[in-house]
């Protein structure tokens, strides 16, 4: 065929190998074409990888981990540990303290994503609009979630301290001298954390939450407001509606967030005062750092990590019916 096309000429030379460009296989080297895989994968192949061994490597020896009894301390490699079927999930079924640490967390998820996007919804109808220092107002509000978290517990902890700003604001308003230890104290120690992840976190479910807002389509709501419908009620039957999928995401995001919260509270209790602040976060590193149990921990880990991926699947299934 191609003989027969040189024969034409220059032209038909040319034809001939405009052919056989087209029939090579595009974008592949002669060792992918020979392993069967596409360039576009081989680009993307290496990162891949990366992140199955960094994700996959790590929780392989979590579940070896959780089915034995090793601690640092034992004079045995990890993987030498003494295998003892599910004696530890057996053991955190019947232990108090990690029982009360994960009643403890979820509750402390549901004050702070509740009093999070009540804020975030108000500043967002207050930002919706355009006025002169918008842009201003938005820097200064945002600026909480620009500060290291163990800064921002510092600075909580300076405010609650007993001789701290707030006994002092509280002695101004009564008129007589008020001392409280706020974060000794079984009842109140919580607060101050909560509020710490509140003022930290706010911003970043305001900006989720004024962006899905600004995105909405205008049609209904100037239809409904020609009608004459309230505020109120345009906000209830078509503002609301319509934002239900950011905020439904906004909500998980935030609540994975917080499940894990951390640093305000080993700043600020450190779990105390009898453990009446301890988080999972918190019971988990008291466990595998100052008791040195890594596999009883693995376990409790484990469990934790079964109770979040049931929680996302849980607040994900509203999110199906707005796609």
């Amino acid at each position: 065929m191609i003989e027969t096309e040189a024969r034409d000429g220059a032209g038909g030379v040319h034809a001939a190998g405009a052919l056989h460009v087209e029939a090579e296989p595009v974008g592949r080297s002669g060792l992918l074409a020979r392993l069967g895989i596409p360039f576009n994968v081989a680009l993307v192949l290496p990162a891949q990888l990366t992140i199955m061994v960094v994700v996959v490597v790590p929780t392989l020896i979590v579940l070896w981990l959780a089915v034995t009894d090793w601690q640092p301390t034992q004079d045995l490699a990890w993987w030498q540990a003494q295998f003892i079927w599910f004696w530890n999930f057996n053991d955190l079924w019947y232990d108090q303290r990690f029982i009360n640490a994960l009643i403890r967390t979820v509750f402390v998820v549901g004050v702070c994503i509740g009093v999070e996007l009540s804020l975030a919804l108000a500043l967002a109808l207050l930002f919706v609009e355009e006025w002169w220092w918008k842009r201003l107002a938005v820097s200064v509000i945002i600026l909480p979630m620009m500060v290291v978290p163990v800064d921002a517990a510092n600075a909580f902890f300076m405010l609650f301290n007993d001789r701290g700003p707030i006994n002092h604001m509280i002695t101004v308003l009564i008129g007589r001298p008020f001392t409280f230890s706020w974060l000794s104290d079984p009842t109140w120690a919580m607060l101050p954390i909560m509020l710490c992840e509140i003022w930290q976190w706010t911003p970043l479910m305001f900006l989720m939450v004024l962006t899905g807002m600004m995105a909405l389509p205008q049609n209904q709501v100037r239809a409904a407001v020609a009608l004459g419908a309230s505020p109120v009620r345009i906000f209830r039957r078509i503002v609301l509606p319509l934002l239900m999928p950011v905020i439904g995401i906004a909500v998980l995001i935030r609540s994975i967030e917080t499940f894990k919260i951390f640093d305000p509270v080993y700043i600020l209790t450190r779990g105390q005062p009898g453990g009446a602040t301890e988080t999972i976060s918190m019971y988990m590193y008291n466990g595998a750092f100052v008791y040195f149990r890594m596999g009883y921990i693995a376990a409790a880990a484990l469990i934790v990590l079964v109770l979040v991926l049931s929680i996302c699947i849980a607040l994900s299934k509203p999110l199906k019916r707005h796609t």
